[in-house]
């Protein structure tokens, strides 16, 4: 027993060393849980995967599909079947369904019986078919109904289009706030060297409290700037992650960067150009519908004829099926007046068209707006981006003269420090406009339906 005990905490030992790597395993595999590493191409896919809103279009698609498949029933035949048991003393009733069931007698004719039947029984089935011969209103509609569901087909690739492009939207919104976190961290760490420098000039007597209190003061705005960028960035990536269908947990890091890529010339004539995007071929679509309700209201007037037939069963017992009839016919209906309710529907399908006619033209008045406005913010983003970089290496060379001043007593610390918050700023300056650029291309790709990059 004491042999026992005396192996117990080898075997404790041993069972904890191999369980080691499982446990780091799984840390590791933990800490990696919450992030997720996604190029470009990847986070598009995955939003056409899992996107809500794009599920929910395809649902509205399935909808007016379903819609379109019940104007079938303008052509096609309908058929029902029903049985009936019914028990009466109805003079009139008993003397029809002995009539239907083939068992009148020459004793039924008796007036006493006639007039105070005693209850009767009556068990029919029958089957109906119905066949629509000429309803043109309904027709029409059936083609109103066919320009709805092109009209949502377009609006689901529409849909599409506008997916990818506020997923560049959040991707490259989160790749700027890293790039621009990046910067803000590097200037706050050279404003902290600045501060612990001027703090150790100050104790020598060597510049002011005023110079050291600035130096401190641009590190604290920097430490703020810092914190504010990070806390836009959970924000971006919880935008980013709902978009792509995934829980606002999972952080999201991007894995590439925002650049200038030279674009060929976009066959843009800001004078004269005709768009045919999905958004705005849906929109045709819909005043087609519209103009073609019109036209099912107005045809509304005409008469409308219809096929019917039917085969019943009568019996005085249950499920028997002895007596049986038929019925075969055309029925033509023409409401002549109808208390100016269908004048009303034509009137409220004019106002329909005209709507959507004036919906459609706002719309592509708004579209060419937003194509122009891209075409101005590329080439507004084309020369920020020049300026900026020029900025950037005039700043950089303006820090580092003003450094080595600074260092030999010879410049204030204000002055450094200005020179430090221009470089920073010309950094942040230079990163926002790649990220016009890359939008603006973004949003003219979408627009017009080109992939410009290729």
């Amino acid at each position: 027993m004491n042999h026992f005990k005396s192996h117990v905490p080898k075997l404790y030992l041993v069972f904890m060393i191999f369980l080691i790597p499982f446990q780091v395993s799984a840390q590791s595999n933990l800490s990696d849980a919450g992030t997720m590493n996604l190029s470009l191409s990847e986070a598009m896919n995955m939003a056409l995967d899992q996107n809500f809103n794009l599920e929910q279009a395809g649902f509205d698609v399935d909808k007016t599909h379903a819609q379109y498949r019940q104007t079938n029933a303008v052509f096609l035949p309908q058929l029902s079947f029903e049985y009936n048991a019914i028990s009466t003393d109805d003079p009139l009733n008993v003397f029809g369904f002995k009539l239907k069931q083939e068992v009148v007698s020459q004793q039924d004719f008796n007036p006493a019986l006639l007039n105070d039947p005693d209850d009767y029984e009556n068990y029919s089935a029958k089957f109906e078919v119905r066949q629509p011969l000429f309803n043109p209103d309904m027709i029409m509609q059936r083609s109103a109904v066919k320009s709805k569901l092109n009209s949502a087909n377009e609006q689901l690739d529409g849909t599409r289009n506008y997916i990818r492009f506020q997923v560049r939207q959040q991707y490259y919104n989160l790749v700027l706030h890293l790039g621009q976190l990046e910067v803000l961290e590097t200037a706050l760490e050279t404003a902290g060297e600045h501060r612990r420098q001027a703090q150790n000039y100050f104790d020598q007597g060597m510049i002011s409290r005023e110079d050291y209190l600035a130096a401190k003061v641009y590190e604290l705005d920097m430490e703020s700037r810092v914190l504010q960028t990070e806390n836009d960035i959970e924000k971006v990536q919880e935008q980013l992650a709902l978009m792509l269908g995934l829980e606002g947990s999972v952080a999201i890091r991007p894995t590439e960067d925002l650049e200038f890529v030279p674009t060929p010339q976009i066959p843009v004539d800001l004078s004269d150009f005709a768009l045919n995007n999905a958004q705005t071929r849906a929109i045709d679509y819909q005043v087609s519908a519209a103009q073609k309700m019109v036209k099912s209201a107005g045809f509304s007037f005409l008469p409308s004829v219809n096929l019917f037939g039917s085969y019943e069963f009568n019996d005085n017992e249950f499920a028997n099926f002895d007596a049986s009839s038929y019925m075969i016919g055309a029925n033509l209906r023409w409401n002549i007046f109808s208390g100016f309710s269908k004048a009303g529907k034509v009137m409220e399908a004019k106002a329909d068209y005209r709507k959507a006619k004036s919906m459609q033209e706002q719309h592509l008045f708004q579209q060419e707006n937003r194509v122009r406005e891209a075409v101005r913010s590329l080439n507004h983003a084309t020369k920020e981006i020049d300026l900026t970089e020029e900025s950037i290496n005039q700043s950089t060379q303006n820090v580092e003269i003003r450094s080595n001043r600074y260092e030999e007593g010879m410049e204030r610390t204000t002055d450094l420090l200005e020179a430090e918050t221009k470089l920073a700023e010309a950094k942040l300056k230079n990163v926002m406009a790649l990220y016009k650029y890359n939008m603006s291309i973004a949003a003219l790709e979408m627009l017009l339906e080109e992939d410009f990059n290729n």
